[in-house]
């Protein structure tokens, strides 16, 4: 099994031949290719329940990865206990170095308006930085159709930290990640019904209003789009993919 990372040439004709292949056997790749250093995220938001079902039939000896920021909607965590439960996944729970209330007397009640992106990192990103460095691959769940931000993301994607992004369900459109879940008897977030389509902590997460991208409630009138965790790595220039349909 290898662990090391790929050079270019190989990252390339990995990418060309995975838009080709499944969405599992994208994950396969991951999985025999870093093995124990796969680190595979997940925030058990809107949609989640793709990739999880996915690793569960894949990866089922993997753990997956929440990050429990102390701001999440309380759907959120029941969501998680019960996907976790129906699909026997093993959850590695991080969280903050400071706790919530802590957090807030600190530096205000109101820090998510003020500095969001300082919020993020604190109660997201910096837990997350000492599994990170373990880890040589990262899957997450990013699709080109959330919003225009993510329209050109590739399935693989060496980052300057020292891992390769993995995107199994890049290519999924949301109507294909809607069907998906039918299909598999998949339960959604509960808060899918009331249009919050892409779900975060619950100061910077609102429902999305008709005609808007998935993503259009995450902090909403603000520039920000990311929480920091995907957001440096996308620039045109590292996004080498085609976009071919991958086998169903």
């Amino acid at each position: 099994m290898a662990s090391a990372l790929p050079n270019q040439a190989d990252l390339a004709d990995a990418n060309a031949r995975l838009e080709k292949a499944s969405y599992a056997e994208r994950l396969a790749y991951a999985v025999e290719r870093w093995g124990d250093r796969l680190l595979f995220t997940s925030s058990f938001g809107a949609g989640s329940g793709v990739l999880l079902h996915l690793w569960s039939e894949v990866a089922p000896h993997l753990p997956v990865v929440f990050i429990d920021t102390g701001f999440l909607f309380d759907e959120t965590l029941a969501y998680r206990d019960r996907l976790a439960a129906s699909l026997r996944l093993t959850i590695r729970t991080l969280n903050p170095s400071i706790p919530r209330d802590d957090f807030l007397v600190e530096h205000g009640a109101d820090i998510q308006a003020k500095d969001p992106d300082f919020c993020c990192k604190i109660n997201k990103i910096d837990p997350l930085a000492p599994v990170l460095r373990e880890a040589r691959g990262w899957v997450s769940g990013l699709r080109r159709d959330q919003s225009s931000t993510r329209a050109d993301v590739p399935i693989l994607l060496a980052t300057d930290e020292g891992h390769v992004k993995v995107h199994p369900i890049a290519s999924m459109t949301a109507q294909e990640a809607t069907e998906y879940m039918a299909r598999h008897h998949i339960e959604e977030h509960p808060l899918r019904a009331r249009r919050f389509l892409s779900i975060g902590c619950w100061p910077c997460t609102s429902a999305v209003p008709e005609g808007q991208d998935e993503r259009a409630g995450r902090w909403a009138g603000r520039a920000k789009t990311e929480c920091g965790l995907h957001s440096a790595i996308y620039s045109p220039e590292a996004r080498p993919s085609s976009k071919t349909s991958p086998s169903r």
